[in-house]
């Protein structure tokens, strides 16, 4: 299974202390900067007052939200901070989910990062010429690169050229094999960080005959996972923004494959007994750590609460549930089921209302089956 970034969520969740959390659209606009930043300063205050936060924390996020965000284009920024200090600050991409949403309690709200970024995969970016090529990897948790490597190729004769009658051919011939070792030498760095980084999608753009021989000497496994976008984005080429538009295109398929995946194996496994669909079901199931999936409506939910608890079953309907487990307090129902599910290694996957069957608000695909022994082999 590919990695979901799962590790870090869970240190966040488990450490003591309740925390404000904000998510807020940062979208930039033509609009006056310091008008719109004295009002979001405003707005900012008073919901994170109105959920009883600390003046430290407020004053901490007010802060956060006026760096930039270093991408074009729609964009929120997910900020979680405890006793001022900054535990989480991400910029998500896309269309934000509201203009402001802000809580204060034991458990961060990480709902909006599931729903935008419900997995933290990697990805390749691959801009290439005759003379070889910049490659790029990066996550979707990071605007920089996680790594770059610059393949630079031999550049005899690199560029065609018209010379005499006898020699043109033999010329030809050098100039297009140069250029296939310069792809060759791009391929093989591209195909080693593929491989070595999981990595579920490879971009390439750049010049188009250089594409051509680089796509040919790729490995089949890193083929499978690939894109081109025809153009050419190196120095002296095209904008990148049809670079960005065509990756952020890949990225969302990706994502939305997910969730339809999830989705499909939810139908098929109730059936097996490897999915549940009932609210109560779900809960008890998280805390046996049987979940492998937990698909959540959180519109479905809005108003239901539940127990976060300090250690394991990490979640309860009641008390009577807690198992001697310390309380933390009743919070929004999304949030500890997320938590719950998090700290047991479990994926989350938000769907929109109505995607569930009837009207279930939570559903689980499980690690092992619920029926009897005897039902499965009949």
């Amino acid at each position: 299974m590919a990695d979901f970034g799962n590790e870090g969520l869970a240190e966040l969740y488990r450490r003591p202390g309740s925390v404000s959390t904000v998510y807020v659209d940062v979208t930039q606009t033509g609009e006056d900067p310091r008008r719109t930043s004295t009002i979001r300063h405003r707005t900012l205050r008073e919901s994170l007052a109105a959920a009883g936060a600390p003046s430290g924390d407020a004053d901490t996020i007010v802060e956060l939200v006026e760096e930039p965000p270093g991408i074009p284009g729609k964009v929120s920024r997910l900020m979680i901070v405890r006793d001022g200090k900054v535990e989480f600050n991400e910029v998500l991409p896309g269309e934000p989910l509201g203009e402001l949403m802000a809580s204060y309690g034991p458990v961060p709200s990480l709902i909006p990062l599931f729903t935008q970024r419900p997995r933290d995969l990697s990805y390749v970016v691959a801009e290439v010429g005759r003379d070889g090529g910049e490659i790029r990897l990066f996550r979707l948790s990071q605007a920089d690169p996680v790594a770059e490597e610059d393949v630079q190729g031999d550049t005899e004769y690199i560029t065609k050229v018209q010379v005499g009658f006898l020699s043109n051919s033999r010329y030809q011939r050098d100039t297009e094999e140069i250029w296939k070792r310069n792809e060759g030498q791009v391929a093989d760095a591209i195909d080693e960080i593929v491989r070595d980084s999981g990595a579920e999608l490879l971009v390439v753009t750049g010049d188009v005959r250089a594409r051509q021989l680089l796509v040919a000497q790729l490995a089949p496994a890193t083929r499978d996972i690939l894109a081109v976008v025809p153009t050419n984005t190196r120095p002296g080429g095209a904008t990148t923004r049809e670079l960005e538009e065509d990756l952020d295109r890949h990225l969302a398929s990706i994502l939305a494959q997910d969730e339809y995946d999830a989705l499909e194996r939810l139908e098929s496994g109730r059936g097996e007994g490897l999915a549940e669909i009932d609210f109560a079901a779900v809960v008890r199931s998280l805390q046996q750590g049987q979940v492998e999936v937990l698909i959540l409506d959180p519109a479905g939910l809005s108003g239901t609460t539940l127990i976060a608890l300090d250690r394991e079953p990490w979640v309860a309907a009641s008390s009577a549930d807690a198992l001697g487990a310390g309380e933390l307090g009743e919070v929004a129902a999304a949030d500890a089921l997320a938590r719950a599910a998090t700290l047991t290694d479990a994926r989350v996957v938000v769907v929109s209302h109505g995607e569930l069957r009837g009207d279930s608000t939570a559903a689980a695909l499980l690690r092992w089956s619920t029926l009897p022994a005897a039902a499965e082999t009949e």
